[in-house]
């Protein structure tokens, strides 16, 4: 039985207490089917969504700035040209692996045992050894794929990487797991900065481009090829890096242009699910924020002490989406008794009083 998720929309920013954030760095989707959610990479921050965009949290602390991979039990991502990898279950950290020499690493596909990943600037491709991630290693796969090499997936049945480029008229590269050995598989894709790259479950690939706009589906030699998303109301807008969930024949889009993951669904119309209404709303648990907007968009806040005295400002930008939030991303101690204001991005203000009551 297949679970469906819905169509869903996401911007957001790192939240920092004490000064203003701006909209963007989303560069990375990862479909993570043991829990059947999506994992978004927001600047160095982790977002998750497990229906399909209803509503969103935080992955704990994990960082995350472009390719990620699930793969054996853990989420391995590329943060600021470090490897880390993290339990899937519990968000912990288990190591991270500085790789000699790299300049930008970018892309990332993945078989069990290893990630294969690009070097968007020495046009290198390395192997990471992931079987111990608190000793993880690195070996370089390519020296030079003589492009600008940037989304990369692994296809397995044919013991090969797959390998997009960025530039103008861009080519598209298969390297050997084994030998290294490069070949061309698009000489020439006639789409500009190819950016993503990722496979359904028959075989065939999709590929992000900036110019245009577009994914692109590629039979699995090669030799045909059609568009599959373009065009207005598409939601891509410099389509980044992206995830094909075969589990629920959806692919999911991290669009840098916008800042906004959209996500596209390809199986039997008949069995998609409305999303579910909800009313604008700020909510205090005990422990956390639940922020609640039908419009995406920048939430303005303000802490003032009881006295009337304020704290701290801050601003969150979220999906049109209720969207749980740590207070600790907004820079307040549950120990200072406070009250704070927030406008959301309809402008209606709400005003809550912490383990009180909402005002």
């Amino acid at each position: 039985m297949k679970h469906i998720t819905a169509l869903a929309i996401l911007l957001i920013l790192i939240v920092t207490a004490g000064f203003a954030q701006t909209p963007g760095n989303i560069e990375a989707a990862e479909y993570d089917p043991t829990e059947n959610r999506w994992f978004i990479s927001n600047g160095t921050s982790l977002l998750e969504t497990s229906n399909g965009g209803v509503s969103y949290s935080y992955f704990g602390t994990a960082t995350a700035t472009h390719g990620m991979e699930v793969v054996d039990g853990m989420l391995i991502a590329i943060g600021n040209n470090i490897v880390r990898a993290y339990d899937l279950e519990s968000g912990d950290a288990l190591g991270a692996l500085s790789i000699s020499g790299a300049s930008f690493l970018n892309g990332m596909g993945s078989r069990s045992g290893e990630v294969i990943v690009s070097d968007f600037s020495t046009g290198r491709i390395h192997r990471v050894l992931i079987a111990d991630p608190s000793n993880m290693s690195s070996e370089v796969l390519v020296s030079n794929t003589g492009t600008t090499p940037n989304g990369v997936v692994i296809d397995e049945a044919n013991n090969r990487a797959i390998i997009v480029n960025w530039g103008n008229n861009a080519s598209i590269l298969a390297t050997d797991l084994d030998s290294g050995e490069l070949t061309t598989l698009v000489n020439g894709s006639g789409i500009g900065n190819l950016d993503g790259i990722d496979m359904d479950a028959d075989g065939n690939f999709y590929v992000s481009s900036w110019s245009p706009a577009r994914i692109t589906k590629y039979s699995n030699d090669f030799s045909t090829s059609e568009v599959a998303v373009q065009g207005a109301g598409s939601g891509l807008a410099n389509p980044a890096d992206i995830s094909y969930a075969t589990q629920t024949d959806t692919l999911g889009v991290a669009n840098s242009g916008n800042g906004t993951p959209s996500f596209h669904y390809f199986g039997d119309t008949s069995e998609l699910i409305e999303t579910p209404s909800f009313l604008e709303s700020v909510q205090w648990d005990g422990r956390q924020l639940t922020l609640a907007c039908q419009q995406a968009g920048l939430w303005y806040g303000t802490a003032f002490d009881l006295a009337g005295k304020k704290l701290n400002e801050f601003q969150i930008s979220l999906p049109g989406a209720p969207t749980q939030v740590g207070i600790d991303r907004i820079g307040w101690s549950q120990t200072t008794p406070c009250i704070w204001t927030f406008i959301s991005p309809s402008g209606t203000q709400h005003s809550i009083k912490p383990g009180l009551r909402q005002l």
